[in-house]
């Protein structure tokens, strides 16, 4: 029997288990991670991976499982093979209307604004070969007046996409609804499953295209920044790289901000090395997007050795034309008056830069 046979059953027993939903069940006990492993009589090694993504042992998710007054099913991730979604067929992980859900993208993550959410590949129930891209809000777990004052949250997104109207580096919004008292549903149109930050994990952008992603980047921006809105979110991670021709389009708008005294989405900012240092204490101008688009392009040009703090360095050292070399680093400065006032000098560059 080969190593890689040998091997398989052991994984395929591997059970995935929910990060968030261990997360909320212990503190809803009380219960600190190191409490939980005892109580679980479990090594902390192993709840600590279990936090990180990690696959678990069946042994060990039912000792869990136990420890929380849970069943195994109800705490499996969506990537675990054996998870069954909730209320199917007519809940809400049937979709919204006309739209089904065909797969998870990856775990659920805990948004900066509380939010926790799962996203997902949908498929339109009536139309052959359309394709969503769908986020799926959790809000059973919250009281219903809490939710109500979210609301201005779960629509973020999708006011975003309709200011700005359609455009081909800003990702177009299908639907954006409530699910009874279980959620809310915004669904995208399709573009890829696969962001920057999945390229980039694997090695710096290729150099000969590297001028027509930051361009595709930059043009998405301006077209925030000519609708009122600072994206402060921008990151590899919400830029999806399309399956078609890998343009690059701007998605992941729920923390965006509007110039027009619209409600804050967020007030507390989780460490992000891509985001503008003043955003963190309140502050948000269209320099915000300059010092993230910067970092941004650092990290295009480094690759899997990105380093935020070495973002300067990396710029020096990178083959770029030197007004555009100092353009971006001028956008690094941390006090935002020492940025550019806009993107107009960085397209302007960009736009210089020809692929080669």
């Amino acid at each position: 029997m080969s190593k890689k046979s040998a091997e398989s059953p052991e994984k395929s027993q591997q059970v995935l288990l929910d990060p968030f939903l261990i997360d909320r069940l212990r503190l809803n006990r009380g219960l600190s991670r190191k409490q939980l492993a005892v109580e679980a009589k479990v090594a902390f090694n192993t709840v600590r991976e279990l936090f990180h993504g990690g696959g678990v042992q069946p042994s060990t998710a039912r000792a869990i499982a136990v420890a929380l007054q849970q069943e195994v099913v109800d705490l499996l991730s969506p990537l675990d093979a054996r998870y069954v979604a909730p209320h199917e067929p007519h809940g809400p992980w049937a979709g919204a209307s006309e739209w089904e859900t065909v797969g998870y993208l990856e775990q659920g993550r805990l948004a900066p604004n509380a939010l926790y959410y799962i996203v997902c590949r949908m498929r339109h129930r009536h139309t052959t070969g359309k394709q969503g891209r769908g986020k799926f809000y959790h809000l059973s777990w919250l009281h219903p007046a809490k939710r109500d004052a979210m609301r201005h949250q779960l629509t973020r997104h999708a006011d975003v996409c309709a200011r700005v109207g359609p455009h081909p580096r800003i990702v177009t919004n299908l639907t954006s609804a409530p699910v009874a008292d279980e959620g809310w549903w915004v669904i995208d149109d399709w573009i890829g499953e696969r962001t920057l930050a999945d390229f980039l994990r694997v090695g710096a952008w290729p150099s000969e295209t590297l001028p027509g992603l930051l361009y595709e980047i930059a043009t998405g921006l301006a077209a925030l920044h000519a609708a009122g809105i600072v994206f402060r979110e921008l990151a590899p991670a919400r830029v999806l790289i399309s399956d078609k021709d890998a343009a690059a389009v701007l998605t992941d708008f729920e923390l965006a901000k509007l110039l027009d005294d619209s409600p804050s989405v967020s007030s507390e900012w989780p460490e992000d090395p891509f985001r503008a240092p003043e955003v963190d204490g309140g502050s948000t101008s269209l320099q915000s997007d300059l010092y993230s688009f910067a970092q941004l392009a650092s990290a295009a040009v480094a690759g899997s050795d990105f380093d935020p703090l070495q973002a300067e360095e990396t710029l020096g050292r990178a083959k770029l034309p030197k007004r555009l070399q100092r353009l971006l680093l001028k956008c690094l400065e941390p006090i935002p008056d020492r940025r550019p006032s806009d993107l107009s000098p960085l397209l302007k560059e960009l736009s210089r830069w020809p692929e080669k």
